[in-house]
């Protein structure tokens, strides 16, 4: 069901991904990829800033941030053919908030999940943006916050999955100082992959099976840890994976 309701997105997010995988030199990270290239920050105004954001605030932000960046996903219960119930559309149809309570409490951002397309948005500071990707896969499975520049802002980091067909994860990190997302230079192919933190600047990486924990319901999702095969680390002030099984 879910691969065929993602045809109705395929336009809008065409917008959105097309140059966003680009090769990046960067004193900081070993990266790969820098993801926000084709999407533009979300300023909000004044009166729309909070402190707490509801699901309800999120919605009206997402609709004046697709507008921003031009995509228009045309997806929604009102204009749904798919012959779901009402029921299912709701569940399909619904947004969580995913934040982790220590990425609130040192970061003070809101993180953001659309179910029916796995993507996530952050809110911090007056400014929307999205992190990660979902297209085909789960999208953000695990974030928490990180310390890698020892300038005193926490950043988030996070994984994710995505990719019909071909089933990709991957491990990116949000820093605000510099707002911008890079995606590290490490794909784990057709197996999901979650993060365990040691230190602000120390990670483990695990793979995971997931299972849904009801039908078109991709945020709610049980996960099962099982071997460790990488590590995330600072190594002489530039932030490197180490696989430590093929």
């Amino acid at each position: 069901m879910k691969k065929v309701l993602f045809l109705t997105l395929i336009l809008g997010l065409i917008v959105s991904i097309s140059g966003c995988e680009t090769k990046v030199k960067n004193n900081k990270y070993r990266a790969s990829t820098v993801n926000l290239a084709a999407q533009k920050i979300y300023q909000l105004p004044l009166e729309k800033i909070k402190d707490q954001y509801s699901i309800e605030d999120f919605k009206s932000l997402y609709t004046e941030y697709l507008k921003l960046n031009h995509i228009d996903l045309n997806t929604s219960p009102e204009n749904d053919k798919t012959e779901m119930s009402k029921e299912d559309q709701l569940k399909y149809y619904s947004v969580s908030d995913i934040t982790p309570e220590n990425v609130k409490k040192e970061i003070g951002c809101q993180i953001f999940k659309i179910n029916y397309t796995c993507e996530s948005y952050a809110i911090h500071k007056g400014e929307f943006f999205r992190i990660g990707f979902g297209f085909g896969g789960y999208g953000v499975v695990t974030l928490t916050t990180c310390e890698f520049d020892e300038n005193g802002q926490k950043d988030l980091i996070y994984t994710f999955s995505w990719g019909s067909g071909l089933h990709r994860s991957h491990i990116g990190i949000f820093d605000f100082s510099e707002k911008k997302e890079t995606w590290l230079d490490y794909v784990r192919l057709n197996e999901d992959i979650v993060l365990e933190k040691l230190s602000d600047n120390s990670f483990n990486v695990y793979t995971v099976d997931l299972e849904m924990e009801e039908e078109l319901n991709y945020t709610n999702i049980i996960i099962t840890q099982k071997e460790i095969v990488a590590k995330v680390t600072d190594k002489s002030g530039s932030v490197e994976v180490t696989p430590l099984t093929n």
